[in-house]
């Protein structure tokens, strides 16, 4: 009969510091990305130091900051301001499509549809020219949409790894349309996931970039 494999365990010796340095050093111990706006990594974290898997790790370093994990993948984890501030946080619990949006319920399916359109609008968009078209970089950005659909509001959680890229992104994003309104009820902003594509992976983007003239800007 098959077993279910224990989660591994790590020797984690991480001082109190600057939550954005000792994420830092998380993120070397345990290989996952961790993402978090430039304003949280302000705050001090918690030691964490003994043996323990790597969201108890996680966990125990957010002690006491006012923050939240939720894990966007299986290699990627997102910070927040917690939903329920003093209370003891949640396991690491996958979220949807690689979209991971503030107060959201798993069986909230209006919302996460909607997620869904804010996702490929956005993959949309930057599949527009070849300097910003997804899949060979990791984005995290925070949205939040008008009572249109329209961004009027953004900002990058993460550089792409290349400054020009950052700033073509940022040009490309502002202003952009969903389509259609969010529902009035919908928790934003929005925090969206953008991940390298893997080898030999068939980008989303041919199919929209070769619908207009066959050539990207």
């Amino acid at each position: 009969m098959a077993s279910t494999a224990p989660a591994a365990r790590i020797e984690f010796d991480i001082a109190a510091q600057r939550l954005g340095d000792a994420i830092a050093v998380y993120s070397m111990v345990t290989g996952l990305d961790v993402l978090i706006d430039g304003e949280h990594a302000q705050r001090l974290s918690s030691t964490v130091r003994g043996t323990m898997t790597a969201p108890e790790g996680l966990e125990a370093m957010l002690a006491g900051t006012g923050l939240e994990a939720r894990r966007a993948s299986a290699t990627s984890v997102v910070i927040r301001a917690s939903r329920f501030p003093g209370m003891k946080a949640l396991p690491l619990l996958p979220e949807p499509a690689g979209m991971e949006a503030s107060g959201f319920n798993e069986g909230e399916v209006l919302h996460q549809s909607y997620a869904a359109q804010v996702q490929q609008a956005l993959r949309s968009t930057l599949c527009a020219s070849t300097q910003t078209r997804p899949g060979s970089y990791r984005l995290a950005l925070q949205l939040h949409l008008d009572a249109r659909g329209t961004v009027d509001r953004f900002r990058l959680l993460s550089t792409t790894g290349v400054s020009d890229r950052d700033a073509a992104v940022q040009l490309k994003v502002r202003g952009m349309s969903v389509g259609s309104p969010p529902p009035p009820s919908l928790p934003q902003p929005l925090v969206v996931l953008l991940l390298p594509e893997g080898p030999g992976a068939q980008s989303d983007c041919e199919a929209s970039v070769s619908g207009a003239d066959g050539r990207a800007p």
